[in-house]
């Protein structure tokens, strides 16, 4: 009885990681080359890409969710064009200041300036991320605040360490689903580098 249990158990489990391995797979993310690789630390150089913005107030959790339902909305159909937009990752988050957080999703490569639904929602903005070469540490967990803090201060003492120039503030991006469980998570605090 606990064998079938067990095995019904692991079943579900490599069942699971299939699953969220192929979602995880389906969505679209910018492109970029390493130019230097350290353990968990990557310098990278991004292509051109989009981002759909908008600033939100609260905490960072709170702020993260109010911002992704708002993105949620212009992706589903509430732009100029009524058009569907694939999701695609990371989603990011900045701090502007004074309990302010700007939230971005990534557009899909098949957009530029030129052809992209603009939002219904004023406050939603789209930017062109041009020549984008950041610092980044992958982690995975929760992201939580903790988690978050840890990697932080462990990417800002390489910073510090390597003597590299920085924009602040920090940008954290999440990769996955809620319901992604937290062994299976990518997440990544970066910077910008200055210059």
């Amino acid at each position: 009885m606990t064998l079938n249990y067990f095995f019904k158990w692991i079943g579900r489990i490599f069942f699971s990681l299939l699953i969220l391995t192929t979602t995880s797979m389906a969505n679209e993310e910018p492109d970029y080359i390493i130019l230097k690789k350290e353990s968990d630390i990557e310098i990278r150089q991004y292509k051109n890409f989009l981002t759909a913005s908008i600033e939100m107030e609260g905490d960072r959790k709170e702020a993260i969710g109010k911002g992704f339902r708002s993105l949620f909305k212009y992706i589903s159909g509430e732009n100029k064009n009524k058009e569907s937009i694939s999701m695609t990752i990371p989603v990011m988050q900045k701090s502007s200041g004074n309990n302010k957080w700007n939230v971005s999703f990534v557009v899909p490569k098949k957009f530029d300036l030129k052809n992209v639904p603009q939002p219904d929602n004023k406050n939603i903005q789209i930017k062109n991320n041009s020549d984008l070469k950041v610092i980044a540490i992958t982690f995975s967990g929760l992201f939580s605040d903790g988690n978050i803090e840890e990697n932080e201060t462990k990417l800002r003492n390489y910073i510090k360490e390597k003597g590299i120039k920085i924009d602040e503030p920090a940008i954290y991006a999440g990769y996955n689903a809620p319901w992604t469980p937290w062994f299976l998570k990518r997440n990544e605090v970066m910077f910008k580098l200055a210059g």
